[in-house]
């Protein structure tokens, strides 16, 4: 099981997932005011032209897609996807979803995305999930790392905003505007089984597989985001971090590794005597940033 941090966080986004123009529109927010408190403003509800509760919503998210750091300042990736080298403003391209759900998880400001798509399913032979079955692997969570009980309605309302975060809401008259433009909806990442449990919950399934539009340059850029300070890292430690957070099957995985190495000689994977592991050659910034602009074909 991976846990990446001591501390977990269920509350935040005030019941709303992420819009689709929330990112651009709270980052643009800070760059013209030149100051994250903006959003602790009252001038913040017009600039935005959203509601108290959705000004605090959009910070959270921005926290949580790893856009503003840990210090609440614009992030290098934000600068570069965003403000300043705006490879992909709009969110237009596939493969800004993807770091987008990499960040997500990676941060883990919101911990119930990094809980799911890593810890929860580390050890489990089905992929399929329900709402009991994820608030009591938390709850037991809680316990076994000696932290406070949250309230069930928080719990609640966190997998709920998960569950609309991936999966989109049956249509009707009041989820036609607000609800299906979720920027991570056509990853297609979890889908509603159309079944239920003994509880009367839907039964959710994680869509684990090859993700094709995930691009090696895509690949590269998170896992010399994940291990920055690495020469090497072993096959598991990928497959638990970025492979569980892009919802790579382990074939998936081993496809994207083999086509990095074959494009890339800074990337080299070794498997000696059972031990898997690959080796980082250049784990620069600039690299880094590289393999990002060859992705969006700017070099």
């Amino acid at each position: 099981m991976i846990i990446n941090q001591e501390s977990f966080r269920f509350s935040g986004h005030d019941t709303f997932h992420c819009k689709e123009q929330w990112i651009l529109k709270g980052l643009q927010l800070i760059e013209k005011q030149g100051d994250v408190k903006i959003f602790k403003e009252q001038e913040a509800i017009p600039l935005l032209g959203v509601g108290k509760n959705m000004v605090r919503s959009i910070h959270h998210w921005l926290r949580a897609f790893g856009v503003l750091d840990n210090e609440n300042k614009i992030s290098e990736f934000a600068n570069e996807l965003f403000l300043i080298e705006k490879l992909d403003p709009f969110l237009e391209n596939d493969g800004s979803l993807w770091l987008l759900q990499f960040y997500l998880c990676k941060t883990n400001h919101s911990s119930i995305f990094q809980l799911i798509f890593s810890s929860y399913f580390s050890d489990k032979a089905t992929l399929e999930f329900s709402e009991y079955q994820i608030l009591n692997f938390i709850n037991r969570l809680l316990i076994d790392n000696e932290q406070k009980e949250v309230a069930d309605k928080t719990l609640n309302s966190d997998f709920k905003v998960f569950i609309r975060t991936y999966v989109s809401p049956i249509k009707n008259e009041k989820t036609v505007e607000d609800d299906f433009s979720a920027p991570l909806l056509s990853l297609n990442l979890v889908s509603d089984t159309g079944r239920k449990n003994t509880a009367n919950q839907t039964v959710y399934r994680l869509n684990r597989g090859i993700q094709e539009s995930v691009s090696e340059e895509v690949f590269a850029y998170c896992l010399l985001s994940e291990f920055e300070t690495d020469n090497s890292v072993s096959y598991d430690n990928i497959r638990k971090t970025v492979g569980s957070y892009l919802c790579l099957s382990n074939e998936g995985l081993e496809i994207l590794i083999e086509k990095l190495c074959e494009n890339y000689n800074e990337f080299v994977y070794k498997d000696d005597a059972g031990i898997r592991q690959l080796q980082l050659r250049n784990n620069s910034i600039e690299f880094k940033n590289n393999m990002l602009k060859n992705h969006y074909g700017i070099q």
